[in-house]
């Protein structure tokens, strides 16, 4: 068992590192979107907002399809799922390069590469968290979600260089043939946990064992008998309140309770993050479909246009960097990284209003990229704090990738209609500021209920943010 033990703890960072392998080639090649819309409008002579759909489409279902990875990963393993998503991606990138018609690229684009990149991140992302249920998962999350920013940085050139090179429709068959090579080869290392002998191998860390305690729900008998192991009552009154809607889930032997859908769906605060994230998200996928056009409106060239790409990718890493590193030490809790995103994205998204030399537009675009990441870092642990002691994990995944789905799926329409009626991205850029300042509001909601309840002004079941 010892043995088993020590191999595992260096064998998951080999699966860690191929998951993020997985994420890098996916949503590389789609956060650079930008790029290729500036190709695809001057071919097909279509507009802004008919252009970067596409793009939002696809970005959307990477999100949005995770119901869809659940029910697939009931028939095959984690593996497979992610083999297939890597085999769909690359089929939407080849038959982008043949389409006669912006319209197809719809179908090509959106849906197969949308729907192969959820395969391939969700699945690869899951069994990252199989490995690390133990210990050290945030770590581990941290570094796998550099993936999708790595991508973004190192695309940026490649794909600029082909297509100037070879043609966009080239360049797209070029990175399907490369991605799905590396893909094959670095799902041969997603293997699944020896799941007895590292089950049952010890973990006497106190730090994992403090955390475990805090994350943990109540457990309760459906005869209605309970057995808090959080330790406290603050959960016996909204159990009692939600006993008709809640839903029993065996694990380990044990039953725990949940609430039900008509909780979720009657919770304030639910619709509360879900209307912040769905704004937020609408402003940030600004740089990942619109930016290229924008700059190129300033009459930057193709060089300057994959420089800025690469400088916001390099600000955003630096960001998840930084997270990953302290964010287990930060003074205060993740819930408020995202307040940070907010009020800050509504000062370096004005700022680009008035940005007009490329000095000024680096300046900007590398504050934005670590400012975004304040956002996409810490995303899933603020939603846990949140709603961890009143939802299950099934519904902290739900809330943590649905609305922004939800937001970047309305982005590129936003953007480009008001693009296509002003001839500029000014009124596009103000539109967004609004929608962070409104955000920010809506976030600051949340914490002021929260901030009621915990001095008696209120009596909902849910709870206050924890440290997770």
């Amino acid at each position: 068992m010892a043995c088993c033990h020590l191999r595992c703890w260096w064998w998951r960072w080999v699966v860690t590192l191929a998951a993020f392998n997985m994420i890098f080639l996916s949503l590389g090649p789609q956060y650079n979107y930008s790029i290729l819309y500036v190709s695809l409008q001057a071919e097909f002579h279509s507009g802004s907002a008919i252009t970067g759909w596409i793009g939002s489409l696809a970005t959307a279902l990477s999100c949005l399809c995770s119901p869809l990875t659940v029910l697939l990963e009931r028939k095959l393993s984690r593996r497979a799922v992610v083999s297939l998503g890597l085999v769909l991606f690359c089929a939407g990138l080849l038959t982008t390069s043949f389409v006669p018609a912006i319209g197809y690229a719809y179908l090509t684009f959106s849906v197969l590469a949308g729907v192969g990149t959820n395969l391939m991140m969700h699945s690869s992302s899951a069994l990252v968290l199989e490995w690390f249920a133990r210990k050290n998962f945030s770590r581990a999350s941290a570094f796998i979600s550099l993936g999708a920013t790595c991508g973004m940085l190192v695309f940026s050139p490649v794909i600029t260089a082909s297509i100037t090179h070879h043609g966009w429709r080239n360049a797209l068959r070029i990175l399907s043939g490369g991605i799905l090579a590396a893909g094959l080869a670095s799902s041969v290392f997603l293997t699944n946990p020896p799941t007895e002998d590292y089950a049952a191998a010890p973990d006497e860390s106190p730090e994992r064992k403090q955390e475990l305690e805090s994350m943990a729900p109540m457990k309760t008998d459906p005869e209605g008998g309970t057995n808090e192991t959080d330790g406290g009552e603050r959960r016996s009154k909204g159990h009692e309140a939600n006993r008709k809607e809640e839903t029993y889930i065996e694990v380990g032997g044990n039953t725990i309770a949940y609430p039900g859908i008509l909780v979720l769906i009657k919770s304030t605060e639910v619709w509360l993050w879900s209307v912040s994230l769905v704004l937020a998200f609408i402003g940030w996928m600004f740089f990942n479909i619109n930016f290229a056009s924008f700059m190129e409106g300033l009459d930057f060239n193709s060089q300057q246009i994959s420089s800025c790409i690469m400088v916001f990718a390099s600000g955003e890493i630096v960001g998840k960097t930084l997270i990953g590193v302290v964010g287990d030490h930060l003074p205060f809790t993740h819930v408020y990284c995202l307040l940070v995103s907010y009020g800050f994205g509504t000062v370096f998204v004005g700022l680009l209003a008035i940005a007009k030399s490329y000095a000024a537009v680096v300046a900007v675009t590398f504050g934005s990229g670590f400012i975004r990441a304040c956002l996409y870092g810490p995303l899933l642990t603020a939603c846990a704090q949140l709603f961890q002691e009143t939802f299950g994990a099934d519904t902290i995944m739900t809330l943590g990738f649905v609305p922004p789905g939800v937001g970047i799926l309305m982005s590129a329409p936003l953007s480009g209609a008001l693009y296509d009626t002003t001839g500029d991205y000014v009124v596009g850029i103000v539109v967004i500021v609004a929608m962070f300042v409104c955000a920010s509001a809506t976030f600051v909601a949340i914490l002021v209920r929260r901030r009621c309840r915990s001095r008696g002004g209120c009596g909902s079941t849910e709870t206050q943010p924890v440290q997770l």
